[in-house]
């Protein structure tokens, strides 16, 4: 075999990622053949005697890989060998999730006193992708601070703080919602004291970069914790935790943002940064304060499109169906002969589809090889198919970052039927749309222009009937309202009613809470 550059044989052997093994060989812990190894050496891994701290490194092609998500508490360091250390992350991690004994580093470390997610992984060149400025994988953090933010901080740190290394930007800042302060705090030993929690997103980044930049406004950051590395979630991972990461999450985290459905943000007339409302004013809309996510639920033809959608514009607020998704891809797959059953096989898919915006916000229309497909995801075909795919784990695992990314600015009603159970489940109003499944297949009929009483009427009601019988038993995110949920039936309503019921719930959860109910 012909010889390789030193760090990229100890990357290929799960030792640590390139640039990782370089400091390693930079502090002279590594050995080739018993002399002490320099940058720029070359060998070959068949027949030299790698060492590294003085143990040999097992080939490439004899180790097992591993990829694991661990929460790091606090107190705990993320590093793989510090003398000074009590307990690295690597201690955190049970003999059983770690085959062979095999060895592990942790990918994008976070500083002693920080909680959270780190990767844990011996695949060398899955970690470079992971941690590359180019694939922009996104690190999302809760802040939480002694103080709320003055306007004049927030413009700071929206324009990017200078520090030695150059200007350091946020990728995006919103505060947290309640629901997710209390979830978090469920998560964190010892749990948070009282404080003003904010969440901030960075695709990239420096050594402790975020405590550097709200340290030069004079606002110290009290409890730092990373809750998201590119689509994995802190979700119910206890602090101490350490799972393995799914197939799914291992080839997303790898392919990085490029490799992601990307929805168009840019909405015309919207400023997300500012109020995520399209144009009208709070007064207008009868609401006020922080722009609100909406969960919005419901089966099949029950009106959650046509009326998230109107309930949206009302409140000029932005719309998504995301039932689009997977009728995109449903019609990908049988346009491409994938089977439905072949999860790897859809997930795959899942890059060549992107969302574009319409003149109302909304986000309706499906690009494919940048033909707008829109019209043809509509068809009974793909009707008949859709659970199919929606019910495939691995689809909607690879569909989860990108409606969560779709909803982090708030000011978007998102449509669905597991939004505020799974995909959304701390969105600040959330509505249960409803109806029977003959006026549902009354509805569909009419909006195709099919007689109600003809034969193809009578397949929508049979499809519609089995549809949802997969979709409320399905393993995966079943079809169910969200125990906080807003019931809305629809049966009887005209289209207005519908939506004025929406939007006045919407309205009401915006409202200041009299002090006494607080």
């Amino acid at each position: 075999m012909s010889t390789e550059r030193l760090q990229k044989i100890l990357a290929a052997a799960g030792v640590a990622s390139r640039r990782g093994s370089e400091a390693l060989i930079v502090a002279g812990r590594v050995t080739v053949d018993g002399e002490i190894a320099t940058i720029g050496l070359s060998a070959d891994p068949t027949s030299a005697r790698i060492e590294v701290d003085g143990r040999p490194i097992r080939p490439a092609d004899r180790a097992t890989i591993v990829h694991l998500v661990a929460n790091k508490p606090a107190g705990v360091t993320s590093t793989v060998r510090d003398r000074h250390a009590g307990r690295t992350v690597v201690d955190l991690v049970p003999a059983a999730i770690r085959p062979g004994g095999e060895r592990l580093y942790p990918v994008g470390r976070l500083d002693r006193d920080s909680d959270g997610l780190v990767l844990l992984t011996n695949d060398g060149p899955w970690a470079d992708r992971v941690l590359h400025p180019r694939y922009g994988v996104e690190r999302e953090y809760a802040i939480g601070l002694g103080r709320r933010l003055e306007p004049a901080d927030e413009r700071a740190l929206s324009a990017g703080i200078e520090l030695e290394e150059g200007v350091a930007e946020l990728f995006h800042l919103r505060l947290a919602t309640p629901p997710e302060t209390a979830r978090l705090a469920s998560l964190l030993n010892p749990r948070p004291a009282p404080l003003v929690w904010y969440r901030a997103t960075l695709r990239g980044g420096w050594k402790r970069q975020l405590r550097r930049m709200f340290g030069s406004l004079g606002v110290p950051i009290a409890r730092l914790v990373r809750v998201r590395f590119g689509p994995v979630r802190l979700e119910t991972l206890p602090s101490g935790s350490v799972r393995a990461l799914t197939a799914v999450e291992v080839r997303m985290l790898g392919a990085g943002a490029p490799g992601r459905l990307a929805p168009d943000r840019s909405a015309p007339g919207r400023s997300a940064e500012a109020t995520g409302l399209s144009g009208r004013s709070a007064e207008a809309t009868g609401l006020s304060g922080r722009p609100l996510v909406v969960a919005l639920d419901g089966p099949a033809s029950s009106g959650k499109s046509s009326v998230g959608a109107a309930a949206a514009k009302e409140l000029g607020y932005r719309f998504i169906d995301t039932g689009l998704l997977y009728r995109a891809l449903t019609w990908l797959a049988l346009h491409r002969d994938v089977p439905l059953d072949d999860g790897p096989g859809l997930v795959a898919l899942v890059p060549e589809l992107r969302l574009a915006v319409d003149a109302d916000g909304r986000h309706a229309r499906v690009i494919v090889d940048g033909t707008d497909r829109t019209a043809i995801v509509q068809t009974a075909r793909v009707d008949r198919h859709v659970s199919d795919v929606a019910r495939n784990p691995d689809v909607r695992a690879a569909f989860l970052p990108v409606q969560r990314d779709l909803a982090a600015d708030g000011g978007i009603v998102v449509a669905g039927r597991d939004i505020g159970t799974v995909v959304l489940p701390a969105a600040d109003v959330k509505l249960f749309l409803d109806a029977s499944v003959e006026e549902r297949a009354r509805r569909r009929a009419l909006e195709r222009g099919i007689a109600p009483d003809s034969t193809a009427a009578e397949r929508l009601l049979a499809d519609l009937r089995r549809r949802d019988g997969i979709d409320r038993t399905r393993a995966v995110a079943p079809l169910r309202a969200a125990p906080d949920a807003r019931h809305v039936v629809t049966d009887g309503n005209t289209f207005e009613q519908t939506v004025a019921a929406v939007v006045g719930a919407i309205r009401a959860s915006a409202r200041p809470r009299p002090a006494h109910a607080r």
